[in-house]
């Protein structure tokens, strides 16, 4: 937790059913804020009874709107942090109108309501994956090109662009975080890392679609810590773009040897033959870390540890 003191400040958290939202719920809870968490999905028996959960339509103006007017404060002194959309590219694949509408139309329409409801201060939860695929190349700065390649990146590009007009025309304090590969305890099954334990844990070699690629891998406590960090600062308006990422890459056949190791099973080849050798998607955290001062935390074979510990309980 940052030095912040977080006693009593009001919170407001969307999609707070999904991995990164049930992570900051709890870190919240512990620090005394007071969260009012909104999902479409009823509240997960574990949560922690200070926080108020609501169900909540928010693709509707009029669910919209009665979410936020029952925020736990007043909404100038309120952090927004947007999680909900469809967070998965396959699903935005599968359904490339839906995508639009939830992950660039409702987060547009949610930073108005905000503004209209006095509210400054708006966090929103991008992807690493809108940058421009680099070969061989270095650390991506949030000044590299950026490409909607497909249903997934044009929707959150499209959500960037609608937010930052609000926060140029309207005065709305916005913080971008663009995240690296997050994973940890409670990640989605089709995230990379679940992909290797899935197999790991039913004794097979993890096999990967594209074992030659580097990634940035982020633990889902440096996510929360990050993202507490940037809440934490004065609140300016106009937009912050920032990465979150440990600046580090992580072949993912390296990923998948050392989840290997952990199930007690063979671990995949790795060489210059396979497929996604030269890929490269490591973000450069210099910014962050120059606002903040923060630093990850988690290495990445103690994360992969926790996570498979969490995930064969």
């Amino acid at each position: 937790m940052s030095d912040f003191n977080w006693q009593n400040r009001p919170v407001i958290i969307t999609g707070a059913a999904g991995f990164l939202g049930r992570h900051l719920i709890a870190a919240l809870a512990k620090a005394g804020a007071r969260v009012l968490a909104l999902d479409q999905a009823a509240a997960p028996e574990d949560l922690p009874s200070e926080v108020e959960w609501l169900q909540a339509d928010l693709m509707s103006p009029q669910g919209m709107a009665q979410s936020l007017d029952q925020g736990p404060g007043p909404a100038a002194d309120t952090v927004l942090f947007h999680f909900a959309a469809l967070s998965m590219p396959v699903d935005c694949a599968r359904d490339p109108e839906r995508a639009r509408e939830l992950n660039a139309g409702m987060a547009t329409a949610l930073g108005r309501a905000w503004l209209e409801r006095g509210g400054r201060q708006m966090i929103f939860a991008s992807s690493a994956l809108v940058y421009q695929p680099v070969e061989d190349g270095g650390n991506i700065s949030e000044d590299g090109p950026v490409l909607g390649r497909n249903a997934y990146t044009e929707a959150k590009l499209a959500a960037e662009q609608g937010l930052s007009s609000l926060a140029a025309e309207g005065g709305l304090a916005l913080q971008i975080v663009r995240l690296s590969n997050v994973y940890g305890p409670g990640a989605h099954t089709g995230t990379v890392v679940l992909e290797a334990m899935q197999m790991a844990k039913a004794g097979q070699t993890p096999i990967m679609r594209r074992p030659g690629e580097a990634l940035d891998l982020l633990y889902v406590d440096d996510v929360t810590q990050g993202m507490l960090r940037l809440a934490a600062l004065e609140p300016e308006p106009g937009r912050r773009l920032v990465n979150l990422a440990t600046g580090k890459g992580w072949r993912v056949a390296r990923m998948a040897a050392e989840v290997s190791r952990l199930a007690g099973v063979a671990p995949p080849p790795d060489d210059e033959s396979q497929p996604g050798y030269g890929y490269r998607l490591v973000l450069d955290n210099s910014r962050l870390r120059r606002f903040t001062g923060w630093v990850p935390q988690t290495e990445v074979t103690e994360g992969l540890e926790r996570t498979w510990r969490a995930y064969i309980a």
